[in-house]
């Protein structure tokens, strides 16, 4: 069993967010991913798509210099759902955590899909602010 998983979006990329307060590199998880619904939601150039998920596999390998897991989902992968609810749904069904810590997101739209995780997922959904 995980002790948290850790929920970090395209745009959270840094060690401070508060997703990260008090993590524990022996028990818990971060999960990132990325989705074809987040990317393709709005109108974006391929290259920002790239640079947008090269800067996330670059911080995913920083995290895990540190010894920090991470469950990083590539669009590639095979089994991605291609939505950020298919994802965090199956990080929670294969690490089994105690808790589901994410940091608030720029977006109404995600924060509300958020908020419908605590109905939906079998462990407490825990959205912190950001500073």
């Amino acid at each position: 069993m995980t002790g948290t998983l850790r929920l970090l979006l395209g745009d959270q990329l840094t060690r401070s967010i508060t997703a990260l307060d008090g993590l524990d590199p022996a028990t818990d998880v971060v999960v990132m991913a990325e989705v074809q619904a987040e990317a393709s939601y709005v109108r974006h150039h391929k290259q920002k798509i790239a640079f947008l998920f090269s800067a996330m596999r670059h911080f995913a390998a920083a995290l895990e210099a540190e010894g920090v897991r991470v469950d990083y989902v590539r669009h590639d992968a095979p089994g991605n759902p291609g939505s950020l609810d298919g994802v965090v749904a199956a990080a929670v069904a294969r690490h089994g955590p105690a808790h589901l810590v994410m940091t608030e997101p720029g977006e109404w739209r995600v924060r509300q899909m958020m908020e419908e995780w605590r109905e939906t997922l079998p462990v407490p959904v825990h959205i912190r602010r950001t500073p």
